[in-house]
């Protein structure tokens, strides 16, 4: 994890001073800074328009007593593509860009679920309810069993699987084995 965090954080702001260079030699540096003004400016109104909008179709699942999963990872993809929007740099922008246009982030979202899912059904993402750590009792949680991984993760397919308005999803929080 620190490798890639390391590799982040030199070589994308590397590769953004290369392109911006570059640009500035074809175009000018002044058409340059304007571009990312612009872009910058667009980005920020675009987040926020699509912001809004999945904080609406986020409420309006909670409503029809649905759980928001598409909307709460589209939300995180607006919020982290209106940061990469703000920062300086066309390699970001793109990026950026991506994240927050409804049809790219469709294909983003489709993707995050399918890699947790993935994940919760090997064991490598153990999910947990209850608070900091601890069960209802007051107790700390055990590691889950291999056959109580299968039967969460049977539960939250269910759940990511459930797109008809018409279902009706009942989650129970404790463990009948325990």
């Amino acid at each position: 994890m620190f490798f890639n965090l390391l590799l982040l954080f030199t070589l994308v702001p590397i590769l953004e001073l290369y392109l911006l260079f570059e640009v500035s030699d074809e175009i000018g540096g002044l058409n340059t800074i304007g571009i990312i003004f612009i872009t910058g400016v667009l980005g920020a109104a675009l987040a926020r328009s699509q912001g809004r909008s999945v904080y609406a179709n986020i409420q309006r699942e909670l409503a029809q007593g649905q759980i928001p999963a598409d909307g709460l990872l589209s939300g995180l993809l607006v919020f982290g593509g209106g940061l990469l929007l703000l920062t300086p740099g066309f390699f970001t922008d793109f990026l950026g860009f991506t994240m927050v246009f409804p049809l790219t982030r469709m294909f983003l979202v489709r993707y995050l679920k399918s890699r947790f899912t993935e994940s919760i059904k090997s064991g490598r993402t153990h999910v947990h309810f209850g608070f900091g750590g601890f069960n209802g009792s007051g107790g700390f949680e055990r590691k889950p069993s291999q056959q109580q991984n299968q039967h969460r993760f049977e539960k939250e397919e269910r759940i990511f699987r459930s797109e008809n308005e018409d279902d009706v999803i009942d989650v129970d929080t404790k463990d009948s084995d325990r």
